[in-house]
């Protein structure tokens, strides 16, 4: 399931945020969250059944940065994760956030908007990714291989903007 909106916070702030919910094969539910404000700023979240697996912080000033969780689990979560990612429910969060209209994707806003999610789906995606290879030893290769086909979902939504 996949959910978008928009709304602006008392000072001002304009946020855009999307979510898409999936099943893991072993019946958990993953969830992938992007938020965005005006002001340049976002955070990107991957949680399992709840529990946050990563988070990414996107700030125009300070640049990208990554949490990973330590939990024994967090490893298997973010594997089965990610290669769930890589399939439809990546391509239905990027259509969602990217919005379809171009005079969204060519307004300043939307602009804002796919910049900034580009950095913070390259953030998610990577540190999913990260987790997932400390403990997959052999199975590294599919952690990577999930990865490098969520970036390309997200390089191919996000930027498609104007200039």
């Amino acid at each position: 399931m996949t959910v978008v909106d928009e709304y602006t916070t008392q000072d001002g702030t304009r946020t855009r945020w999307a979510s898409v919910s999936y099943s893991l094969p072993q019946g958990q539910t993953a969830e992938v969250v992007l938020v965005v404000d005006d002001a340049n700023h976002g955070d990107g979240y991957l949680y399992v059944d709840g529990e946050a697996i990563v988070h990414s912080t996107w700030d125009a000033s300070t640049g990208l940065t990554n949490w990973i969780s330590s939990t024994p689990e967090a490893s298997e979560l973010a594997s089965a994760a990610l290669v769930g990612l890589a399939g439809g429910p990546g391509t239905e969060l990027m259509d969602a956030f990217g919005g379809e209209s171009q005079a969204f994707k060519c307004s300043a806003w939307g602009k804002k908007v796919l910049r900034a999610g580009k950095y913070i789906w390259s953030g998610v995606v990577a540190a999913s990714a990260g987790v997932c290879c400390l403990s997959a030893g052999a199975g590294c290769p599919l952690c990577l291989g999930a990865g490098a086909v969520a970036q390309g979902i997200g390089a191919d939504a996000l930027e498609d903007y104007c200039d």
